[in-house]
């Protein structure tokens, strides 16, 4: 499990949500950290996954994709959590 903060676009706008990630099932489960400001529950099935992005912002890493016509955009703020998502969608890269 890593805590961190998920950039979220989908057909209402941007917004920002702070999230606990886990993986199971080749899943990467979203849900809320402790329901603090908005609450998010979702599951994201790796496997359909589209437009997957590793890159840097300034100096901040960051990782993008696409799923079911949401744009996800995480930062690493110092937490680590490239490390933990790079693990996890690191094989879906070879497909990009």
């Amino acid at each position: 499990m890593m805590n961190g903060m998920l950039e979220l676009t989908d057909h209402l706008g941007l917004d920002y949500y702070f999230v606990s990630l886990t993986s199971w099932d080749d899943v990467l489960v979203i849900r809320s950290l402790n329901n603090y400001c908005k609450p998010i529950d979702k599951a994201v099935k790796l496997a359909e996954i589209e437009g997957l992005t590793f890159g840097k912002e300034g100096e901040l890493d960051f990782v993008c994709f696409d799923y079911k016509k949401e744009h996800y955009h995480f930062l690493d703020y110092g937490n680590h959590l490239m490390p933990f998502l790079k693990y996890i969608l690191r094989p879906l890269s070879a497909n990009y």
